[in-house]
């Protein structure tokens, strides 16, 4: 899920700064692209590594190795080809694992966001030149989680309702993220006692774990009009110009299937 706001995040401030060239054209683009994103479940294929030229393999490598310290194992590499087809130019993989009881899964992934202001902004500290993060996920009860991950200050968008989120400084270590995820489950059950967390054994699992979590990230946008208020306020940092609130309501603008009315004629 981390993996998703992010990319979305990083094509909606791209389009935001550049809004010069069409408030109407920028924010009809983004609705299209969160509604082909938060439309339910994702397309997935196993992924091969290398066929990830900008991704940095070492730093996958070494995260793998200090989980497998702690327990953990791999499951496999996935692409998200939903995400990819949206976003081509910040195509990555997530790499797989899940823990000795199988009830914490991990997911490491790195991107590189690339096109032509991406560059800019990074510079200027609108969006980072790249992301590591390393995601542990739990799913209690079903379709429910708990996710820690090292983004504070980095993910500007807000996850559903039925995911609680705790971010951590970026650098924060491996083994400190582990112990910090596990004390959350342990004071979860203490005070939901009649929760069982959900076994992710395989990669099928996995997979079908991470689709109930594009369900509820669906749900969650298709109720707020796709993008709040807030959360573009949290991006600029300041209230909405006239621009803006113009592209906020053209993203929020309702489709003729929301409204029950037929499509326009090409």
């Amino acid at each position: 899920m981390t993996l998703l706001l992010f990319t979305a995040l990083f094509t909606f401030v791209l389009l935001l700064f550049g809004r010069r060239n069409g408030v109407a054209r920028g924010g009809s683009r983004l609705r299209e692209e969160l509604d082909a994103l938060f439309s339910g479940e994702h397309e997935y294929r196993e992924a091969v590594p290398t066929d990830f030229p900008y991704a940095d393999l070492d730093f996958y490598d070494r995260v793998q190795k200090e989980l497998g310290g702690l327990g953990f194992r791999k499951l496999g590499d996935l692409e998200d080809l939903t995400l990819s087809r949206v976003y081509p130019e910040t195509r990555t993989f997530v790499r797989v694992m899940v823990d000795d009881a199988a009830l914490i899964r991990a997911g490491i992934f790195h991107l590189r966001p690339r096109g032509g202001l991406t560059g800019l902004f990074s510079l200027i500290g609108v969006i980072p030149r790249q992301v590591h993060v390393l995601e542990l996920v739990t799913e209690l009860p079903r379709g429910r989680f708990l996710i820690t991950a090292p983004t504070r200050g980095l993910d500007r968008l807000d996850p559903p309702p039925e995911v609680q989120i705790e971010r951590l400084q970026p650098g924060t270590a491996t083994r400190e993220l582990v112990e910090r995820h596990r004390r959350r489950i342990q004071d979860h059950l203490r005070s939901h006692a009649a929760h069982t967390p959900v076994a992710m054994d395989s990669l099928a699992e996995v997979i079908a774990s991470v689709q109930r979590g594009h369900v509820a990230a669906s749900n969650h946008r298709q109720k707020i009009g796709r993008l709040s208020k807030d959360e573009l306020e949290r991006m600029t940092g300041q209230p909405l110009d006239e621009d803006e609130a113009e592209l906020l309501r053209e993203v929020q603008k309702k489709s003729p299937d929301e409204l029950g009315e037929p499509e326009p004629p090409k």
